[in-house]
C-alpha cells in the first residue's frame, strides 16, 4: 500500500516555548503517548528543544537560515541534507543565524521502535521488511515510488514487504520506522 500525505494536510501546531512552528506529516499514538513522529519545522529564533526523555531523534536541516545547536555543551551545526541524531533527553539549545529555518524531524520511543533517516538524490534501491512503516519525503523536485509520484513538500507512506526503488529528481528523505 502506498499513501500520498499532501503538505496541505499536515496538521500545524506552534511550539511550547513559542520558538517556532511544527507541521506534523504522521504520528502513532498508544492512549495519549507517542509511539513515533515524522513532522516539519520552522525555527524562528533561538532557544531550547522540548525534552523527549526516553526518545531517539533525528532532524535534518532543509533549507532557510543556519541552525547552530549546542548538544550537552558540545557545538554541532547542521548541515543542509544531512541526519543529525541524538537522544529526546539530551540537553539542546539551538541558534538560527539568518532567516527562519525548516528541518525534517524524526522521533521514535527507544524501547519500542527503531529508526533510520536516509537521503536519496537519484535512484536508489531499499529492501523493506513486512513490519516496517516507510516515508519517503520529497524535499526538492519531485519522489516516486511504484509508479506513485508526490511534489516537493509531500510524503510518500509504504506499508510494503518487497524491494523498492525510491527515484528523485532532486532530494528526498527516506525514514523508515521499525517496530522492535
Amino acid at each position: 500500500m502506498i499513501q500520498i500525505i499532501r503538505a496541505s494536510d499536515y496538521r500545524e501546531q506552534p511550539w511550547k516555548n513559542g520558538g517556532g512552528l511544527t507541521r506534523e506529516i504522521a504520528v502513532a499514538l498508544s492512549g495519549n503517548r507517542v509511539q513515533w513522529r515524522l513532522s516539519l519545522a520552522t525555527i524562528e529564533r533561538d532557544g531550547p528543544f522540548s525534552e523527549f526523555r526516553g526518545y531517539d531523534r533525528t532532524i535534518v536541516a532543509l533549507d532557510g537560515g543556519t541552525v547552530e545547536l549546542n548538544v550537552e555543551g558540545q557545538p554541532v551545526t547542521l548541515d543542509r541534507n544531512e541526519p543529525y541524531e541524538f537522544p529526546g533527553e539530551a540537553k539542546v539549545t539551538y541558534r538560527v543565524l539568518g532567516d527562519a529555518a525548516h528541518d525534517l524531524n524524526v522521533m521514535t520511543l527507544r524501547d519500542d521502535f527503531v529508526h533510520d533517516c536516509e537521503i536519496v538524490t537519484s535512484v536508489q534501491r531499499f529492501v523493506l521488511d513486512e513490519d516496517e512503516i516507510v516515508f519517503v519525503c520529497a524535499i526538492e523536485g519531485t519522489a516516486a515510488v511504484l509508479g506513485t509520484m508526490c511534489e516537493r513538500g509531500d510524503t510518500l507512506c509504504l506499508q510494503v514487504e518487497d524491494t523498492v526503488e525510491v527515484a528523485t529528481d532532486g532530494c528526498a528523505a527516506v525514514v523508515r520506522i521499525t517496530p522492535l
